[in-house]
């Protein structure tokens, strides 16, 4: 069992370490972060979401966007024919944050005191020293299971009459989660791995290719997503969720405010990857997801997740699945 949760009020765990982090709740050598709430008796519990049988893939094909954003590096693959026999074999190249994609705790990490999950510095993940502190593969030994809640906010708001701007930098409310969670009649557990649903993606497709490159080219990129501030951060910790993602970008709002409201200059990815090692998903496909869960009268399912096993891995596809 994992340890005692402490009250967010007793963060950060160590005198000296940044602002609300809890480097050494599971250890200071530990790499799964808030995935060590995924416990066999959470996994079987998740189970019961199996009804149906009805399955969702959460992944958005690795060269979905019109090009990358952020001049990444764009997605390139090769078929290559074995011949003179009937055999091909394909190479791959891509940077993993140009579509759906898990940040892993070496992808971001406290800016001012550059330091990552666990006090973990640069030479220990990139330089002279790297033996694969907090890489993305030390996820893949049990895999992200358990079970997947949606907050379908962009359905919502549209049912209160109160569309918005999908495409700025948006920013959601915990008030507007929580109602939202109880208008779907959402039950939120220790646990769950949380998806927030803005509607990036039906307004996206809904743009002229002209449309979505200009998007793409956009420096910097705006991002809808939950508000950067202390009321988010302390929701997130207080619910105990073991994951979070959502159809946008960032999760958060981006680009993230100069002074977010209780935070000063930090924001969620420092906190959350750096500071609680709790993954962050972002570009998932919710759109299917979202009907489905509409047509069982449901937001809740079963979910699995097992992340590209690359040794020291910054971030990784989600290759992921819902299951009703």
């Amino acid at each position: 069992m994992p340890p005692a949760r402490p009250r967010f009020e007793d963060l950060p765990l160590n005198k000296g370490d940044p602002p609300f982090s809890a480097w050494g709740l599971y250890g200071k050598d530990d790499n799964l972060g808030t995935l060590n709430l995924l416990t066999p008796e959470v996994v079987i519990e998740a189970a019961k979401e199996i009804r149906t049988g009805m399955r969702v893939g959460l992944d958005f094909p690795v060269n979905y966007l019109a090009h990358p954003t952020h001049n990444r590096k764009e997605f390139e693959h090769k078929i290559i024919w074995k011949q003179p026999r009937a055999v091909h074999d394909d190479e791959v190249a891509f940077n993993t944050q140009i579509s759906s994609q898990w940040d892993g705790f070496a992808h971001y990490g406290y800016q001012k005191e550059m330091l990552w999950y666990n006090g973990k510095t640069q030479p220990q993940i990139s330089g002279s020293e790297a033996k694969g502190a907090v890489g993305i593969d030390a996820w893949c030994s049990q895999g992200i299971v358990g079970r997947g809640v949606l907050l379908d906010y962009y359905a919502w708001r549209q049912q209160q009459g109160k569309p918005y701007e999908v495409l700025s930098t948006h920013a959601i409310t915990v008030e507007e989660l929580k109602a939202c969670a109880a208008a779907q009649g959402t039950e939120l557990k220790q646990g769950d791995i949380l998806f927030v649903r803005c509607g990036w993606a039906a307004v996206y497709e809904a743009l002229s290719e002209d449309d979505k490159n200009a998007w793409c080219d956009m420096s910097p990129t705006k991002w809808a997503g939950v508000k950067t501030c202390a009321d988010t951060v302390r929701w997130l910790w207080e619910t105990g969720f073991s994951a979070v993602a959502g159809d946008a970008g960032g999760f958060e709002q981006i680009p993230w405010p100069s002074d977010a409201d209780g935070l000063g200059k930090y924001h969620l990815h420092e906190i959350l990857l750096g500071g609680w090692g709790m993954p962050i998903g972002e570009i998932f496909n919710l759109e299917r997801l979202s009907e489905e869960c509409a047509k069982q009268k449901r937001y809740s399912f079963f979910l699995a997740s097992v992340p590209l096993n690359v040794p020291n891995g910054c971030a990784s596809p989600p290759n992921i699945v819902a299951v009703f």
